[in-house]
């Protein structure tokens, strides 16, 4: 038989797996962190018809005669060129500039990684060798998403490893006093939202009692003008802007004064829940940890009483004589001191939010505005107001008080040959021993073998934004048709080869 038959299987078998690599590089165009992939050939053995001669005799050296038979894959290298930076605006989005990769991995062991798990509250720390606890693997992918604790992880799930900040966890005291405040605050509410529908309510109808003396006062002015007729259409006008004086009066009257419903009841109720809420803000106040975080809550609604507004118009007006400029100073003067209760109420209410905020982080793990030196998980707490990712990878958030605190620093990790990295799905890589390996003295992974971005020949960070795939659709459109070609030329030798062998068959005949 023919070598070159062979020859071309052989080309055929190389330039589909060209084919499967263009393919897979293609498919993942879109793929954020891909790295491409590269075939190479080279030749599988050649045949020696004659091996090559020395100069002897006067006649010169000869070379020698080999036919090749055919090729084989040389390698497939994965290139670790970057690919392009697109912005997403997505604060959880971090593109690397530069070399390294993003250690992500799932969780081992347990009793080593102390992380919010089942209720209990953690500070995030891996006790020990990084690797000894945590299954790791790389990627250039970062894209990240918060789980429902706060842990930064990847779109598997795997945990983002780095430096932690300087997390303590809630005490059982600290929960204690908490829950304890929140339930007064609860108890609380009622009476406040009570008293300020109450105060609403009053103050609408304080508003309405104005204009209808001013009302009263316009109808009367209009009736004396028309001579004091009696009867007459504005006599009936004045007569009718009375009535609704006095109606409105007694509504008026009987909100504030009414034993049951009205606004001294609910204020009483009211005084009753501050002495009670600042009870509870003096117990809370002198115990650990906080000892003077709010001020008790000064009574800022003081009662209403039959002196500080108008008396029945009906006794205390006769029809045809208007309300006197005193009755509508008493009534301005009573508008002004409702306003004057709501804007204290409001106060009142801003007072228990801080309060209730205060509570509330008790319960939750406490920030400081500084890293813990120790590997570990970063969390950004659910509280949090905000949060950003700077260029050398520190992640810092504003709390629920306002204050800026430090969540962790992510940490890259620089291969000695990245090339040497073995791909495992998911955009992830796995190191060999031919990449070389993070953990330089074999003592396990330390946080001090993983680089701080921008350090070390690190590559910095690029926040809310993605690395695009290295993939150049033009470069693999090129590749594919040498494929094809490469192809289709090695299915012309064997066909040719055929041809050849027929004509032998044929020399029978």
């Amino acid at each position: 038989m023919l070598r070159s038959m062979y020859s071309g299987i052989s080309g055929m078998k190389n330039f589909q797996l060209k084919l499967d690599v263009i393919g897979n590089n293609i498919a993942n165009v879109n793929t954020y962190g891909f790295k491409k992939g590269r075939v190479t050939f080279k030749e599988l053995v050649n045949q020696q018809i004659s091996g090559a001669s020395a100069a002897v005799n006067g006649r010169g050296g000869i070379n020698p005669a080999q036919v090749g038979l055919g090729a084989e894959i040389g390698t497939i290298d994965t290139v670790h060129t970057s690919g392009p930076t697109q912005s997403t605006g997505r604060l959880l989005d971090v593109a690397i500039s530069g070399d390294g990769f993003f250690p992500v991995g799932v969780i081992t062991d347990l009793t080593r990684v102390n992380i919010d798990y089942a209720g209990q509250f953690g500070d995030n720390k891996i006790l020990g060798a990084i690797d000894r606890a945590i299954d790791l693997a790389y990627t250039r992918a970062g894209n990240f998403y918060l789980d429902a604790n706060g842990y930064l992880v990847t779109g598997e799930g795997l945990y983002l490893i780095g430096e932690t900040g300087e997390k303590i966890p809630p005490t059982d005291q600290g929960i204690q006093k908490a829950n304890a405040a929140l339930q007064q605050i609860t108890s609380f509410n009622t009476p406040y939202k009570n008293m300020y529908e109450s105060l609403r309510d009053i103050s609408k109808r304080a508003n309405a009692l104005m204009e209808a003396y001013e009302a009263y006062n316009d109808a009367v002015e209009l009736w004396e003008k028309d001579g004091r007729q009696n009867p007459s259409p504005l006599y009936t006008s004045m007569q009718n802007a009375r009535n609704a004086l006095i109606d409105i009066w007694t509504e008026f009257n009987a909100a504030i004064t009414n034993p049951t419903s009205g606004f001294g009841n609910i204020r009483d109720q009211f005084e009753t829940a501050i002495g009670q809420l600042n009870n509870s803000i003096n117990n809370f106040n002198n115990t650990p940890p906080y000892t003077d975080v709010i001020t008790t809550i000064t009574n800022p609604i003081l009662p209403i009483t039959a002196g500080d507004y108008p008396q029945n118009p009906s006794t205390a007006i006769p029809l045809g004589s208007s309300a006197d400029t005193n009755t509508l100073d008493l009534m301005t003067k009573l508008i002004g001191t409702i306003e004057n209760y709501k804007v204290a109420l409001n106060n009142v209410g801003q007072a228990v939010i801080k309060y209730e905020d205060i509570a509330e982080s008790l319960k939750e793990a406490q920030w400081t505005d500084s890293l813990s030196g120790e590997a570990g998980l970063i969390q950004i707490p659910l509280s949090a107001k905000s949060f950003s990712i700077g260029s050398d990878g520190k992640v810092t958030f504003i709390d629920r008080n306002g204050q800026l605190k430090v969540a962790g620093q992510i940490r890259l990790a620089n291969f000695p040959n990245p090339e040497g990295l073995e791909k495992i799905g998911s955009n992830l890589f796995r190191e060999t021993p031919n990449s070389g390996f993070i953990d330089q003295n074999g003592n396990g992974l330390q946080l001090n073998e993983l680089s701080v971005p921008g350090e070390d020949g690190a590559g910095s960070l690029i926040n809310s934004s993605l690395e695009m795939s290295n993939v150049d659709l033009a470069e693999e459109f090129t590749e594919m048709i040498v494929a094809q070609r490469g192809f289709q030329s090695n299915t012309k030798i064997i066909t040719t080869s055929d041809e050849i062998l027929q004509e032998l068959l044929g020399l029978k005949r």
